[in-house]
Formats: C-alpha cells, structure tokens, sequence
C-alpha cells in the first residue's frame, strides 16, 4: 500500500441535511452519488465516476455550522495530534479507530482552523481528484503558513498575488495547499476546498439556482484559473474552479 503523507487525501461535507447535500453538488458540478453501508451507519459519499470524492455527514457536535472538512495524511496521528498542541494548536477529537477505514483525529491550528489528522487502513491511492486545490483562509497568513511548516516540515514558497501575498506549502517539489489572509474580517479562518469543474461561469450559475449565495463572482487568475466561492444551499462554502491547465 502507498501512502501520500502529508497531502490532503480526503474530504467531508459537514451538513445538517444530507439530502440537500447529496442534491446540490450533483446539481452543480455533475458528480453522481453512493451509500455504504458501515454496519452502525450509512455514509454518503459524491463521487466523480466510480471514484468516491468526498463524504457527506451530519455534524456530531453540537453548534458546528455546515463547512467543509480537510483530511491531511499523517504517518501517526496521534504524535502528530501532540506535535499540533505543542505547537499552539488545540485537539478536538482525540485519536479514533474507524473500523477498515482508518484512524484519524479532530484538531485545529491556532487561529481555530479545524482539519484532521488522517491514517487510512489501506494506504492514499485512491484519494480524490475532483479537489482540485485547498485553501486556508487566516487572519494571519505568514504565521499560519509557520505553524503548518512547523508541525508537518512543509516548505513555503511566497509568491504576490492580487489579494496580498500567497503562501504555498510544498511537499518536496508538489504543491500541497495555499495559505491567504483573508479579505473578509469577520469570517473565522478555514480551510476551503476548490472542486474542479469544465465550465466556472456555468457552475456558478447552477449553483446560485441550487439556493447557493455567491461569496465571490467568477474570477481569472494567470497561470492558475478562473474560480469562484459561494455558500452551498446549507451554508458551507466552497470553491469552484476551472484550472488553467484545462483550458
């Protein structure tokens, strides 16, 4: 079995109504359904094809708002969990046993951007590639970029962008994720996922027809793509992206 430590290698959708979950994504980025069977419960996942992307669950906590949630592979995650702490993080959900899935933990960094800790039973080749991208957004980008180097020996490359600068967290020559200070004050900082489309005008619209609110109309970037940000009909919000590769 292969593993792709320390990259993200799944994804959840934290919703308080599945059946709109598993409606609107389908709706708007043309991925297709599945329920397995877990015994104890069913798990819903989006798939691209055959290839599962993404799960999508009810919140187990009470008071956490719909969102996105980022699985980052690990070697150990509960040294990883301590390594977070020691570092200024804080652990949510101790590490846990899922039976042939895998082991992962709850935590968050030290702005409270929440992700887990993952170590998949049977290795990270099938992780998704309908995420294109993930993204934090910080109230303080360049010490969030430090934590994230810190805890996981990522290496950072900064580059300027319209926004302020970006900062890329590498793993060897692969680019892994990117950190931003958010433009928008108010908003707590997050990690949020970018799902690959053919057509970013049109997903956009499918959405807003869906009951999504748009965050951020569709916008080009040179050498990365034309994206957009909207709140799903539950209210998590996401990205959508058309890279440039596919043009």
């Amino acid at each position: 079995m292969a593993y792709k430590h320390g990259h993200f290698v799944w994804f959840e959708l934290i919703t308080p109504e599945i059946d709109k979950g598993t409606s609107f994504y389908p709706a708007v980025v043309g991925w297709g359904t599945q329920a397995v069977d877990m015994g104890a419960f069913q798990y819903n996942m989006l798939t691209q094809g055959e290839t599962p992307q993404c799960g999508v669950v009810n919140a187990q906590m009470e008071g956490v708002p719909p969102q996105w949630s980022s699985y980052l592979s690990v070697a150990d995650v509960d040294q990883k969990a301590k390594d977070v702490v020691a570092a200024g993080g804080k652990l949510i959900v101790p590490g846990t046993d899922i039976p042939t899935v895998g082991r992962f933990a709850l935590v968050a960094d030290p702005e409270g951007a929440t992700f887990n800790l993952f170590k998949a039973a049977t290795g990270d080749d099938n992780a998704p590639t309908g995420v294109h991208w993930n993204e934090l957004w910080a109230k303080d980008g360049a010490a969030s970029a430090a934590f994230y180097a810190k805890v996981f020996g990522f290496d950072v490359e900064t580059m300027e962008m319209p926004q302020g600068p970006y900062h890329v967290l590498k793993s060897g020559d692969e680019m892994v994720a990117g950190i931003m200070t958010s433009t928008q004050e108010k908003a707590p900082s997050m990690w949020l996922p970018y799902l690959a489309v053919e057509d970013c005008d049109a997903a956009t619209g499918r959405a807003t027809e869906h009951g999504a609110t748009v965050h951020m109309e569709p916008m080009s970037v040179p050498g990365v793509g034309r994206f957009s940000i909207f709140a799903d009909n539950v209210g998590a919000v996401v990205g959508v992206i058309k890279p440039e590769s596919h043009a």
